[in-house]
């Protein structure tokens, strides 16, 4: 294959052209993950080596996610155990998601003015198993701006950081690195960017590519819970400076980089349903929370919506967005658990970008709309100021965590659905060693639960408390015909693909490999998630 030219510039270069270069094979190991802390009737309610060129695209344009698979991958998208970024390399980007012929900023900071760098940009899917395919790579020269150093809790050097200690907002303020303008042929999809110092040390910056607005499915990335989690700069939504709640951050914002490295709450819990969704074909589009925060509407113009991982904090938008949604006839599938928990608002960031900052008070008196505007004071859901449990839309709602610790999936004692047609399931029986976890969801019985719930799973755990607890993997039939299909656990995917960015139980014969029952499951609740049900039935 012959090597492509290569583009170089320093801070403030805009390149809009792509190159793609030959890089070696490297075995996949797993990253480091920062996990941090975060009665009902049963009834059947179903009525029955090289890129292509840049203009090649495929004949039917429902068949684009299939195409791309195709195309030959890479595992260098992947960082090698040993190789992750602390302080030598960190970034962010100025959107979560950007369309073909927008233009994405890179902001990179290195500890030595002048430290050479490469950034590459990987599509995340299938690709006959490498998982990514690489679509552009250049050589730069780094500026250091300041870095945080999440080992001492503290910000080294960073000038231009802004950090309100009465909120907790940080914001890193950098000058650009790189202003990208997205090619017409990048495909909608997870995208990751790569930055590798001089030394081999790597870090990522996650963001999407919208695309096929269309497309049967659209699959949305839970950047808002990523945020929340990330405490560089000393804060989360979960702690302070001191290492404890009581000095948590009650703003976060998106302009800094992630201090997990650019992992924390996202891909790991992500990337087996990804990696199985696309290597199935499916006609999906990708889009970042808050692309549903800010056009809710969109969802409108798909059949199914598939939500992944761990999304668990949401805007009023969100949840009525995703509401509308079900009662106009679209299926929903929530892969993950613990979602749509906290209700928070959206910001401008301090320099007047929309929605770069992330409102959550936690205490409805602290909360200055309170008493107010109390439809968006930013508490629980399921809060009396709210009123609006979770599981009055997605059937079952969070009930618990055990750390990082995994349980096997059970199947009801008493699961009888056409979902289960050709999976081999068998009630009772229970499958891998951690599929459920590291937070998981269970019925309740709050008078909100769904007409018509389904209980699909039943999994024995054990709550971080030593409490026993039931996970709940549900379904019900909305009046509008809807499907909704909730799995009750985060680690869920794990089942989806053999794949793992972390083996929580280290047991790693069954938890390794996929399960082609629960694979045969999910493939049955995404043919019924485009086709309108009946209910009661």
């Amino acid at each position: 294959m012959p090597q492509c030219g290569r583009m170089s510039g320093g801070p403030g270069t805009t390149l809009a052209s792509h190159t793609r270069i030959p890089f070696p094979r490297l075995v996949i190991l797993a990253a480091t993950l920062f996990v941090l802390l975060s009665g009902c009737s049963l009834s059947n309610p179903f009525a029955g080596n090289g890129s292509p060129p840049p203009t090649a695209t495929p004949v039917n344009i429902h068949d684009t996610i299939a195409f791309e698979n195709q195309q030959p991958g890479t595992t260098t998208w992947a960082i090698p155990e040993g190789d992750l970024a602390t302080t030598e390399i960190q970034a962010y980007a100025s959107a979560t998601s950007v369309a073909p012929g927008e233009n994405l900023t890179f902001y990179v900071s290195v500890l030595h003015d002048g430290t050479p760098y490469t950034l590459s940009i990987y599509r995340l899917g299938w690709y006959d198993g490498d998982g990514g395919r690489l679509l552009y790579s250049s050589k730069l020269v780094g500026q250091s701006q300041g870095y945080f150093d999440a080992s001492h809790g503290a910000l080294v050097s960073c000038g231009s950081c802004s950090v309100d200690r009465s909120t907790g907002l940080v914001e890193a303020n950098w000058q650009p690195a790189l202003t990208l303008a997205i090619p017409s042929s990048w495909v909608t999809g997870v995208y990751f960017a790569k930055f590798t110092d001089i030394g081999g040390k790597q870090t990522y910056v996650q963001f999407d590519v919208r695309g096929l607005p269309t497309s049967a499915y659209v699959v949305s990335t839970s950047d808002a819970t990523y945020e929340a989690y990330n405490n560089w700069g000393g804060y989360s939504l979960y702690l302070g400076p001191d290492g404890t709640d009581a000095t948590r951050a009650v703003k976060v914002s998106f302009d800094r980089p992630n201090a997990g490295p650019g992992l924390t709450q996202g891909l790991p819990y992500e990337i087996d349903a990804i990696r199985w969704m696309e290597r199935q074909g499916y006609d999906v589009s990708y889009v970042s929370s808050v692309d549903l925060a800010e056009h809710p509407e969109l969802l409108l113009q798909h059949k199914a919506y598939i939500n992944l991982g761990h999304d668990e904090y949401w805007s009023k938008s969100m949840r009525d967005g995703i509401e509308a949604a079900r009662d106009a006839g679209i299926g929903l599938a929530f892969l993950g658990a613990n979602d749509g928990y906290w209700q928070i608002r959206f910001e401008a960031d301090s320099h007047t970008t929309p929605d770069r900052t992330i409102v959550c008070y936690k205490v409805a008196a602290n909360d200055p709309l309170f008493g107010k505007q109390n439809a968006l004071v930013t508490v629980n859901w399921r809060d009396n100021l709210i009123g609006r449990p979770e599981n009055a839309l997605i059937g079952i709602m969070y009930s618990s965590w055990s750390q990082a610790v995994g349980f096997p999936w059970q199947v009801s004692a008493n699961a009888s659905s056409p979902l289960l047609e050709g999976t081999s399931l068998v009630p009772g029986n229970t499958y891998g060693c951690d599929y459920v976890g590291y937070e998981w969801d269970h019925v309740f019985d709050n008078g909100k639960t769904p007409a018509g719930l389904h209980i699909l799973g039943a999994s024995r755990v054990t709550s971080h408390d030593g409490t026993v607890d039931v996970s709940n993997t549900a379904y019900y039939v909305a009046p509008s015909g809807a499907l909704v299909f909730a799995s009750g656990s985060i680690y869920w995917s794990f089942a989806l693909d053999s794949y793992r960015m972390f083996d929580p139980n280290g047991c790693s014969g069954q938890s390794q490999q996929a399960q082609p029952g629960m694979q045969r499951l999910l493939a049955n609740v995404m043919q019924t998630l485009i086709v309108r049900q009946t209910p009661g039935r």
